[in-house]
């Protein structure tokens, strides 16, 4: 096992209006002669408008069950084997199932995230649930995507809880990796990068207080924060681009709270408050109080629906598991009462 792998994904990346109605054109430049669209059904009332007139009808067209599962990745795997390319459209677990099944397949993938809430479309990571929607692997694919197709505008009219979630997410590169981006580590150039962009995707999202307010150039330059900049740290970093206290909050959530209510990024978001909370860092406590307010992300437990002092015991629990590598790696020998005791100051 190599010490780190730099992984580097997609191989072509468009963020423009107009860019759907092109996608005939990437078809042909692929040369691929049987392709698939996978997407679901509320996307597929959505995404019409931005493509070209017949696309839908000119190719087969598979609906996903709406979960990152194994059982869906084997289902899919089976009944998209006879396709030479799979152009899948929706939000982030079917970019994570489609990434699979395309790496089993070893066909061409065009990934067209529909939703601004996580990077998903671009890396060379998929995180499978299990039917009660607990995080139970991550997936590293041996091949990158082969290009990732934006239209700013399907991005920017999404749900505004997805562009919240984005953000959310997006904030967490700087608030969860920067414990791992240390000072001795910018000795290496790609480690140095990454720590670039966590501090440019902070900048960027800091800027935004109206996401559907933004146009032209500010537009592109969100979209390319959450996509472009944020999957180039997992990218460069590798190991040293793991989460740590926000997503471990996620995936606690989702066991303890059971299906969410709330997008991926805004329970991230809490997650990144959690953090440095549990940090006893003023400076940036005060900032995420200061910023989340302006965008409606929560600043308490209660925001997410959580009330009762047994669900704080079981997070806590669940968060300070000695087997959580990305807890512990930063947090060695963290206990359930400090956690606990962190929680209580997001009551």
């Amino acid at each position: 096992m190599f010490k780190r792998t730099i992984r580097l994904s997609p191989g072509i990346y468009v963020n423009e209006p107009g860019a759907l109605k092109k996608l005939p054109e990437l078809i042909n430049e692929f040369a691929l002669e049987k392709p698939v669209i996978l997407t679901d059904q509320t996307v597929l009332k959505v995404i019409p408008q931005y493509l070209p007139t017949d696309f839908l009808t000119r190719y087969p067209v598979e609906i996903f069950n709406g979960s990152c599962e194994f059982a869906e990745i084997d289902r899919l795997t089976k009944q998209l084997k006879a396709y030479d390319g799979i152009i899948a459209f929706g939000g982030g677990q079917l970019m994570d199932t489609a990434k699979v099944v395309s790496d089993r397949l070893n066909n061409v993938l065009i990934n067209v995230q529909t939703v601004p809430s996580n990077c998903a479309a671009f890396t060379t990571k998929s995180i499978v649930y299990s039917l009660t929607h607990e995080m139970i692997a991550s997936v590293r694919e041996k091949k990158p995507v082969d290009a990732v197709i934006l239209e700013p505008e399907l991005l920017k009219n999404a749900p505004l809880e997805y562009l919240r979630s984005g953000i959310g997410d997006t904030l967490a590169k700087y608030y969860e990796i920067r414990r791992r981006l240390t000072d001795d580590q910018m000795h290496s150039l790609s480690l140095s990068l990454a720590r670039d962009l966590i501090e440019r995707c902070r900048q960027e999202m800091l800027k935004v207080d109206d996401p559907r307010s933004l146009n032209g150039l500010d537009l592109q330059n969100f979209i390319d924060t959450i996509f472009l900049a944020a999957s180039l740290v997992d990218g460069l970093a590798d190991l040293d681009g793991r989460s740590v206290a926000a997503h471990t909050f996620y995936n606690a959530y989702v066991k303890v709270i059971g299906p969410q209510r709330f997008t991926h990024g805004e329970i991230v978001a809490l997650g990144n408050l959690f953090q440095v909370t549990l940090e006893d860092d003023p400076a940036l406590i005060k900032e995420i109080r200061a910023y989340y307010p302006k965008v409606g992300l929560p600043l308490s437990l209660a925001d997410l629906g959580i009330t009762q002092a047994e669900q704080l015991d079981s997070l806590a629990e669940y968060m300070a598991k000695p087997d959580n590598i990305r807890m512990q790696s930063i947090f060695p020998g963290i206990t359930a009462t400090t956690i606990r005791k962190t929680l209580a100051k997001l009551i």
